[in-house]
């Protein structure tokens, strides 16, 4: 191989692992110094993020002098990544990395954020496995072991019986409310949904089989990151959220699930955000100030490191996957939740730190810290049921707290109502 003078390299990392990323990061900001010029390209579709979590804008701003943005085969615009940014997040809900579909690798990072509360969303699954798609429980019946029903269980209204069931003992389910010809058109609308029953040997239409509940968080749940404009944006000039990342509450109120409202939302929020973030971008000039990182916990901790990601995810997961903590909510359980998590995170923030790609990992365990104390903290200030928010201790709606709540602060959590004329909504259900 020679060493040529230009380079042209299409997307070098899409697909790949975070070590071979790393490694094709090494080498290409090798070649520049020895005289080759590289020219890294993204398509107009690729992704916010690559495989490994990393947000692309990374990748440009760890090897690139300077960047372009192309229309139609012309430079548009050019700078360096800091002079031409607007962020847009879209990196998913948070589920504390519960295993859930599609939820293992999402964190809690934020803003101002708003319906924290509405982070209780657990999701019937077939014990083992990560498969949460809970439409066909509608055809469900719920059994104890010793083969009698469970009288009140059910996908919809009757989830919280299975809880307060599988805290002592195993509930089964099967599809046996379904017709022949229903059964067809269930393996025909959703034919994932019967891969883990086949792989068992299991028929669900015929086999009481044992199910779990597994923790959703703001993937399917309403909180999220508070949107301030009709553009998506938020409370912080040039970011924007879309997706999972920011509150569902202007759509859909308190309580949400994973399709419908929030599918449309993903289409819908993503396109808003994206041409948000571009029309500031183009909007905002060159910043005369040079840019500096801000972010501390996970990544620059105040003493020695002597915590690892690992001990931090785990001491989360202790305070907000079980049932009786987070979903059967009463003041006395999550509170001494939410004092934990305040102690997790002062640990977190004097010793958690990394190096390398344990540096994501390190600032996602911390983002999760995060998440669980805005959710216990909005949780306990809402001090009534409504929508996924249920307290046993407040069972029923308090018309005093037809409002929103805020919720932000790191060190300090705090949560207050939203100002009541802020939270009107626009011709075509959009956010005013």
């Amino acid at each position: 191989m020679h060493r040529p003078r230009l380079l042209i390299l299409d997307e070098p990392t899409a697909g790949v692992d975070v070590e071979l990323r790393s490694e094709i990061w090494r080498v290409v900001k090798g070649l520049n110094p020895a005289g080759t010029t590289v020219l890294l390209t993204r398509l107009p579709h690729s992704r916010l993020r690559s495989s490994g979590g990393t947000p692309i804008l990374e990748e440009a701003e760890t090897l690139c002098d300077e960047i372009a943005l192309l229309r139609a085969g012309r430079i548009v615009d050019r700078g360096s990544a800091p002079s031409l940014r607007a962020v847009v997040l879209a990196a998913g809900g948070c589920a504390f990395q519960s295993k859930t579909l599609g939820c293992d690798v999402n964190t809690g990072d934020g803003a101002l954020l708003s319906g924290m509360e509405f982070s209780s969303a657990y999701a019937i699954a077939p014990k083992g496995a990560s498969l949460t798609k809970t439409a066909y429980y509608s055809w469900a019946t719920f059994y104890r072991a010793d083969g009698s029903v469970l009288e009140g269980a059910a996908s919809k209204g009757g989830r919280s019986v299975i809880a307060r069931t599988l805290l002592t003992e195993p509930v089964y389910a099967r599809f046996d409310k379904a017709t022949p010809d229903e059964q067809l058109a269930m393996r025909r609308g959703q034919p994932n949904t019967f891969l883990v029953f086949d792989r068992l040997g299991i028929d669900p239409f015929t086999d009481p089989f044992e199910i779990t509940l597994l923790a959703e968080g703001t993937v399917r749940g309403t909180g999220g990151v508070r949107i301030a404009g009709q553009d998506c944006s938020t409370d912080v000039p040039g970011l924007y959220a879309a997706g999972d990342t920011a509150t569902r509450e202007p759509i859909c109120g308190g309580f949400t699930g994973g399709g419908s409202h929030n599918a449309a939302w993903a289409a819908s929020s993503g396109s808003w955000a994206g041409r948000g973030a571009a029309t500031f971008a183009a909007g905002r000039g060159r910043p005369g100030r040079a840019v500096r990182p801000v972010g501390t916990a996970g990544l620059r901790p105040t003493g020695a490191v002597n915590v690892g990601h690992r001990e931090v995810v785990t001491a989360v997961q202790r305070e907000v996957l079980p049932y009786d903590r987070n979903y059967l909510r009463h003041a006395d359980r999550p509170e001494p939740a939410l004092r934990s998590l305040h102690e997790t995170w002062s640990a977190v923030r004097e010793g958690l730190g990394a190096s390398g790609e344990a540096l994501f990992r390190a600032r996602e365990a911390a983002a999760m810290v995060a998440h669980g104390r805005w959710m216990y903290h909005a949780a306990l200030q809402r001090t009534e049921s409504r929508g996924m928010h249920k307290r046993a201790d407040r069972p029923v709606q308090d018309p005093a707290q037809h409002h929103r709540l805020l919720t932000g602060g790191l060190d300090e959590v705090w949560s207050r109502p939203e100002a009541v004329q802020r939270q009107t909504v626009a011709s075509g259900g959009r956010v005013a």
